[in-house]
């Protein structure tokens, strides 16, 4: 059961797509030396300590639709609407007194400094939706199946080995040339960190779960662990109370978790309800 929290996952987006181009054009690498996964912890952590759950909030929602498609009424949210709310954040932060928003405010700070950075990527950015071939997956960035798919396939070929066939549910995002994509971009991260010999996916392949008892499998324990994640977030759900003990075990460490692990959700955290 691959686990993500959205406030985490959004946080280390802005990371990746900006702080670190924004030090490889200096020649330095934050991503081997576990930088930029600190920086998107103190962002995902104290962010609405430091700029408020509002001010947080915000800053996650126009994140997104930055790095997104075109939204509902066809328009794109522009550089000038990010920078905007990453300045007001960090004058927010900048005045709170806690010891541990400084952490975030350090990352506003960085990310004050990365227009170029994000107005290279609106650059690229295609207007609309467009062809895989031409622009990869860049516009759906913020789309967690883009991570979790290709790191599933990639921890299941890790623990499992041999030959795996992949079955996905049918999503609108999952078109044949993006499943492409995906499927080489399981193969190339585990070849290039060592951590598989060679492709361990003999296929990869979308359905519907009435064609298929195992979607439907899928669905009732990803449905299971959406209960006890909200239940260990601090969030009243008497399912996930219950399930806890049976799920805690599935849960796949390499999840994008805010420095936790699996053994954590065997109890309720309140940090997180806090943070939330």
């Amino acid at each position: 059961m691959y686990v993500i929290d959205k406030h985490y996952f959004v946080a280390a987006k802005l990371v990746d797509l900006l702080l670190e181009e924004q030090f490889n054009a200096m020649g330095i690498d934050i991503v081997t030396n576990g930088v930029a996964r600190q920086f998107a912890l103190d962002l995902a952590t104290e962010g609405p300590r430091a700029m408020g759950h509002e001010g947080f909030d915000r800053l996650i929602a126009t994140a997104v639709g930055f790095f997104s498609k075109r939204n509902r009424t066809g328009e794109h949210v522009t550089v000038d609407d990010l920078f905007t709310v990453i300045q007001q954040c960090h004058a927010h932060a900048r005045r709170r007194k806690a010891p541990q928003a400084k952490k975030a405010t350090r990352v506003l700070e960085l990310l004050r400094e990365s227009r170029h950075e994000a107005e290279a990527f609106a650059h690229e950015r295609p207007a609309a939706a467009t062809p895989t071939g031409q622009y990869g997956l860049l516009d759906d960035a913020t789309d967690p199946l883009v991570t979790a798919v290709p790191t599933v396939i990639l921890h299941a070929a890790i623990r499992f080995g041999g030959k795996l066939q992949v079955l996905a549910d049918d999503q609108r995002l999952l078109t044949d040339d993006k499943l492409d994509v995906l499927e080489r971009g399981a193969t190339a991260v585990g070849l290039v960190q060592g951590l598989i010999k060679q492709s361990h996916l003999e296929s990869l392949g979308c359905g519907r779960s009435v064609d298929h008892p195992s979607l439907q499998l899928a669905d009732l324990v990803a449905g299971a662990g959406r209960a006890v994640a909200r239940w260990h977030d601090g969030q009243d759900d008497p399912a996930g109370q219950d399930l806890h003990p049976v799920v805690a075990p599935l849960v796949d460490p390499g999840g994008l978790l805010i420095n936790e692990k699996p053994d954590d959700f065997t109890r309720v955290g309140t940090a997180p309800a806090k943070r939330r």
